[in-house]
């Protein structure tokens, strides 16, 4: 079965035993954001509302795309796509 290539954030990657890259089964973003969750259940609060969408301060891009700018977690992802999920670094 052909895979995903996923690159979380550093800030991501402790909830995710320290992983930044690994590969998930391809699918639709759907079925890529699951098989992120089945190998790492301890993102899923930490990318999710209770709703089931992403948080605001979490970036998800499919290639170079924001999947927020897309519409919907129902496109196929092609094989040799990256997904990076990206979350927002305060500071000051």
């Amino acid at each position: 079965m052909s895979e995903v290539e996923v690159v979380l954030s550093t800030p991501l990657a402790r909830f995710a035993g320290g992983e930044t890259k690994f590969r998930v089964p391809l699918g639709t973003l759907r079925q890529v954001i699951d098989g992120v969750y089945e190998r790492h259940p301890a993102l899923r609060p930490r990318l999710m509302d209770s709703s089931g969408g992403f948080l605001p301060f979490v970036s998800v891009y499919l290639g170079e795309d924001n999947i927020r700018d897309l519409g919907s977690l129902d496109m196929t992802v092609e094989p040799h796509a990256t997904v990076m999920i990206m979350s927002a670094v305060a500071g000051g």
